[in-house]
């Protein structure tokens, strides 16, 4: 996958992805997750870059495990971050109710699938 097309697809992931935290502002109920799906976006952004740069380098290893641990890696260190994202904004927020993650989820899928899509383009090169 040449850069043009990954950031042809990532534009179209932000862009969906902020289409749906300005749907959020009409959703009285789901105001309180608004901070952190801004937040959510620009942390999945910086990470599909860096995760990007690292495919790139890996696939072109001689050794395809090392393109399979990293996919591998990047997963849980992407879980392992989500967490800690949702945990302390729940600390230092206090939103009022649990559905502040919702908007959160909704980006991870977004993304999820985008760099799915990606890595799978990026492994068969």
């Amino acid at each position: 996958m040449d850069s043009r097309t990954f950031f042809s697809q990532l534009a179209w992931a932000m862009g969906l992805a902020t289409a749906g935290i300005l749907a959020l502002y009409a959703i009285p109920a789901l105001h309180a997750g608004i901070p952190l799906a801004w937040i959510a976006l620009c942390f999945f952004i910086g990470f599909s870059l860096v995760l990007y740069v690292a495919a790139k380098r890996t696939a072109k290893s001689p050794k395809k495990t090392h393109f399979i641990n990293l996919v591998l890696g990047m997963t849980i260190l992407k879980m392992l971050f989500s967490f800690v994202l949702i945990a302390a904004y729940s600390h230092w927020a206090h939103p009022a109710s649990n559905l502040f993650a919702l908007p959160f989820f909704g980006i991870y899928l977004i993304f999820t699938i985008f760099e799915t899509a990606f890595m799978i383009r990026v492994g068969k090169s």
